[in-house]
């Protein structure tokens, strides 16, 4: 009775560390997108019109309420940028009519292409 205890707290054991070693796997090579969109808060009515895509996380940010050097970088808005893990892949920028959109297929070639 008691070997075959211990063998089911063995056996037990080893099925919660396989689990955990799988999460873990899973949290490691999982890439996160975020797309964020910064706009002026003068131009609020044309706010990009982007398409949402699941997985990539989005944001947005009022250029007013960025540092004096990242303004200085931006030359239009709004602008959407794409980042994964962290790094920009990609980025869409209004026209002259301070509107910008970006569909699904955009988004997706773009993280198709830097996989």
């Amino acid at each position: 009775m008691k070997s075959f205890i211990r063998s089911l707290k063995n056996k037990t054991m080893k099925n919660i560390l396989t689990l955990i070693a799988i999460f873990l796997a899973s949290n490691i090579y999982a890439q996160k997108y975020v797309l964020l969109e910064i706009n002026s808060e003068w131009n609020l009515r044309n706010s990009a019109k982007i398409d949402k895509i699941k997985n990539v996380e989005y944001r947005i940010a009022y250029l007013e309420e960025q540092t004096p050097a990242f303004r200085k970088k931006i030359k239009s808005v709004p602008i959407a940028i794409l980042y994964k893990d962290n790094n920009k892949i990609a980025q869409w920028n209004a026209d002259i009519s301070f509107k910008l959109i970006i569909t699904e297929e955009e988004i997706l070639k773009a993280i198709k292409e830097n996989e």
